[in-house]
């Protein structure tokens, strides 16, 4: 109540307006009075209607910045009211933005100063005449006078100059204010000063007054704008040219462009006096490089990390930029590629035509296909024609320096790395290495290096092609780099193998540990046509007396990487002296299998397979081998030297010759059976002859053609005999799925029957509806299915599921590796189908086949 009260009787002039509509809500009688109409006439009406038209955009615009950026106040502002009589009414306005019955309004109150601008205008006839600027401040720091012939007013804009005192006036010019300061405590001061774009003489006397004190103060400037601009551009261009000319030293000495960037931009920010100078580096356009181009994000080999990277670096007031210039775009250019809001080389963004523009794009290197764009903003005042000239001029000579070592760095770089993964090669790893060691060797330390070599690289090579391979090898070369620590160094020596060096290592559990860790992050498939899995096999070597040489350290890690081949994929060992005696043994083997093969040496067994009724379904052949100095040797030592060799392809040759050549026999009506499990059970003849295969010779199309065609004479077993089944390998499948199902496929319709072989546990990943191939009649599982299972109900649990899950997709289900009555008779309770191992039966010995064929029998047991 009191609010309303108060509005009402001041006496000063009060209004209430809208700020969205302008109209006048209310008014009280003073302002009514100096407007020259009733309260009943001011309420309702718009202000446009009531101040002086030539005043009433730029007075308005004001308001509405006000309201628009969030301020409570607008400034004091001289407000010229027309009455209806036609004369005017000056007024001292001020307002502030106050919520009113839920709506925004602006109080104003307003003060006459009619008369005294009155007196100023008639004191202004006689100042405008002098041929300088010229006013007076009373010791209050209120405006008494101001004219001058001078164009523009030293000390205020007439806007600004109503201010009533000094501080509210020159808030933002303390330097002046001070000076004014200095003056009315009696000093004459004399300055040369820039206000409002231009530069003046400034002198400042005080008037005496009563007491001998200064009571007012007079002030006389000139306009010097000329004299200083010209004095300050001379000033400009030295130490433009003199920063050209350090640029340019820098450039001739530097074999490192960071150097470079950093000074460019903390050149071209001083000079220029920006707001902020950008770098965007531009990928290198392969095919236009021309074998330029540096390693992958332009890194050094042993990396001075480069300037601003392929990708654009984020920077204070990027979206304040893109607002103003258009360009909402992140990511990189290529050389050559300007988007919405980029300009040619040098162009400017103008905000609008004619005037000078807050942002400018230079190009590094050439114009059409630049190496980096600089862009430049300085949002206060534009940057003129100079400006850009000198920015052209810092990008010309940075970008010849840039190409200079780039190229340099490019050549030294190639000589020691991959090309296909930018990692450091043999030569640059055996460098490092060689220093690692003689490092080592002074302060006590040991050097660790791992051997890779991926698993199922070759697969990927024979199915996708070699496209394929190399971008695979690129992804594990970017995995390869995570996994490393920081100082160590991974290298691609060819193919697919790969090492790392480790400095620093305790001992060969650190190197476990950080074995472990590549495994581990190479175990996630890799997106090629589809996802595909590699692994690798780790080999570790520990530098020590008897490794003290690179070569031989590098070569120990190799011999460790293959004795974990022969382990299966995924595995990780470290060299030893066990390790090195394995070797030598597996080399003995390999020389004497491949005697073996020419010698004739090899013989067949078959192990039978029996059903839930016990008696022989089939029977599984394999080969054996009586070694020279091991005796017998079963397929589980024969197939890992025959695929080191290179002989798995001339095993499975020979295991296909033989199934046929027994098939042939077990035809004959005459041919004794095969005993039952663990000898119970009436000897039978076997429904079925099984041959695993390995991935090899299931691609070997004529070795296929070969099985094909006598499968081709196999009907009825009643009639005809066993019917050839093979075994696939699951490594096959997970391999190259489309290729495995092909051959499946081609197989069953030749009346070969085809089971999916595991040799490790749960195919349930492998063998799932949408995928089988429609030839596959059964699975083997994995012998690790079977432990335990005779006491352990979790395994007894999981080789339930996985028998009932494949049953419902139509498939027999074999368990090998059933060595105990306990474990056969709980595989049955189970309701597994077919059982393979000791328990079923032992496997039928070459002699016994030979005697029986020579005998005109079958060669079963």
């Amino acid at each position: 109540m009191w609010a309303v009260e108060l509005f009402d009787v001041l006496e000063m002039g009060l209004t209430l307006s809208g700020v969205e509509d302008r109209r006048i809500r209310r008014a009280n009688a003073a302002a009514c009075q100096m407007a020259g109409r009733d309260e009943a006439d001011l309420v309702g009406m718009d202000w446009r209607d009531l101040v002086d038209p030539a005043q009433f955009d730029d007075l308005f615009v004001t308001m509405e910045r006000v309201v628009v950026d969030g301020e409570k106040r607008g400034g004091q502002r001289l407000v010229r009211l027309v009455r209806p009589d036609g004369t005017i009414t000056h007024a001292l306005s001020s307002g502030v933005i106050i919520e009113a019955d839920g709506e925004q309004c602006v109080l104003a109150q307003f003060q006459d100063i009619s008369e005294l601008i009155s007196t100023q205008v008639q004191l202004q006839t006689v100042l405008d005449h002098v041929p300088v600027a010229v006013f007076l401040l009373d010791q209050d720091g209120r405006v008494v006078a101001r004219g001058g012939s001078a164009t523009h007013d030293p000390v205020a804009s007439p806007g600004r100059f109503d201010e009533s005192r000094i501080r509210a006036a020159f808030r933002d010019r303390p330097d002046l204010v001070a000076l004014m300061r200095r003056s009315m405590g009696g000093e004459y001061v004399h300055e040369v000063l820039e206000a409002h774009g231009r530069w003046y003489d400034l002198h400042l006397v005080p008037l005496p007054g009563a007491g001998g004190r200064p009571s007012s103060l007079a002030g006389v400037a000139s306009d010097v704008t000329d004299r200083e601009r010209a004095t300050a551009e001379l000033l400009v261009r030295t130490a433009r040219q003199t920063a050209l000319a350090d640029l340019a030293q820098r450039a001739l000495e530097s074999a490192d462009e960071q150097p470079l960037w950093d000074h460019c931009v903390r050149t071209l920010t001083e000079q220029l006096s920006a707001d902020e100078v950008v770098v965007r580096r531009h990928l290198v356009d392969e095919d236009a490089a021309d074998g330029l181009a540096g390693p992958p994000g332009w890194a050094a080999p042993d990396p001075p990390p480069t300037p601003a990277g392929d990708e654009e670096r984020p920077w204070p007031g990027a979206e304040r930029w893109a607002d103003r210039t258009g360009d909402h775009g992140t990511g990189d250019h290529r050389a050559g590629d300007h988007r919405a809001g980029d300009h040619p080389a040098g162009e400017r963004a103008a905000e609008e035509p004619g005037s000078e523009p807050s942002v400018v794009r230079i190009p590094v290197g050439s114009a059409t296909e630049p190496i980096a764009t600089i862009t430049i903003c300085r949002a206060a005042r534009g940057l003129t024609c100079e400006d850009v000239d000198f920015a052209r001029s810092v990008g010309a000579v940075l970008g010849s320096a840039v190409l200079r070592i780039r190229v340099e760095a490019a050549t030294r770089f190639w000589s020691l790395h991959d090309p296909l993964t930018g990692l450091p090669n043999r030569g640059a790893l055996l460098d490092r290495l060689r220093r690692s060691l003689r490092r080592a060797q002074r302060d006590g330390h040991r050097t660790g290096v791992l051997f890779i070599d991926l698993d199922g690289f070759k697969a990927v090579n024979d199915t996708f092609g070699h496209q394929a391979g190399d971008e695979l090898l690129k992804v594990i070369g970017d995995r390869l780099r995570r996994v490393i620590r920081p100082g160590d160094v991974v290298s691609r020596l060819g193919g697919d193998e790969f090492a790392m060096l480790c400095e620093g290592v305790d001992g060969l559990d650190d190197l476990r540990a950080i074995g472990e860790r590549v495994m581990h992050e190479l175990a996630p498939p890799v997106e090629l046509h589809r996802p595909v899995s590699v692994g690798g096999s780790v080999g570790l070597a520990l530098s020590g007396p008897d490794l003290t040489d690179a070569e031989q350290l590098l070569d120990a890690a190799d011999v460790a990487m293959y004795q974990a081949k022969q382990g299966g994929p995924g595995r990780c060992v470290a060299y030893d002296e066990r390790v090195r005696a394995t070797i030598a043994t597996r080399l003995r083997d390999i020389t004497e299998l491949r005697r073996a093969f020419g010698a004739d040496e090899l013989r067949p067994r078959f192990r039978p397979v029996a059903d839930r009724s016990r008696t022989v379904f089939a029977a599984e052949a394999v080969a054996c081998w009586l070694h020279p100095t091991r005796s017998w040797l079963g397929p589980e030592d024969i197939e890992p030297i025959a695929f080191e060799a290179g002989l798995s392809g001339d095993l499975d040759g020979w295991l296909v010759d033989n199934m046929i050549r027994y098939l042939e026999a077990l035809r004959r009506p005459d041919a004794p059976g095969i005993p039952g499990p663990a000898g119970r059970g009436e000897p039978g003849r076997p429904r079925e002859l099984w041959l695993r295969l390995s991935d090899r010779g299931l691609r070997d199309a004529a070795l296929r053609k070969e099985l094909i065609a006598h499968a081709a004479g196999c009907g009825e077993p009643a009639a005809r005999g066993p019917v050839p089944c093979v075994l696939v390998p699951d490594t096959l499948r997970r391999a190259d799925r489309q290729q495995s199902d092909a051959i499946i496929d081609e197989l069953a319709e030749a009346g070969v029957a085809v089971r999916l072989d595991f040799a490790e546990l749960g195919p349930i990943r492998a063998v799932t509806v949408d995928s089988l191939p429609r030839g596959l009649v059964g699975v083997r599982l994995s012998d690790k299915n079977a432990r335990a299972v005779e006491h352990d109900e979790t395994a007894q649990a999981i080789l339930a599921g996985l028998i009932r899950i494949l049953h419902l997709l139509r498939l027999d289900v074999t368990v090998r590796g059933v060595d105990t009555p306990g474990e056969l008779a709980a595989v049955r309770a189970l309701n597994c189908d077919l059982f393979q191992g000791s328990a079923v039966g032992p496997d039928l010995h070459h002699r016994q086949a030979d005697s029986r064929a020579a005998g005109g029998g079958s060669a079963a047991v």
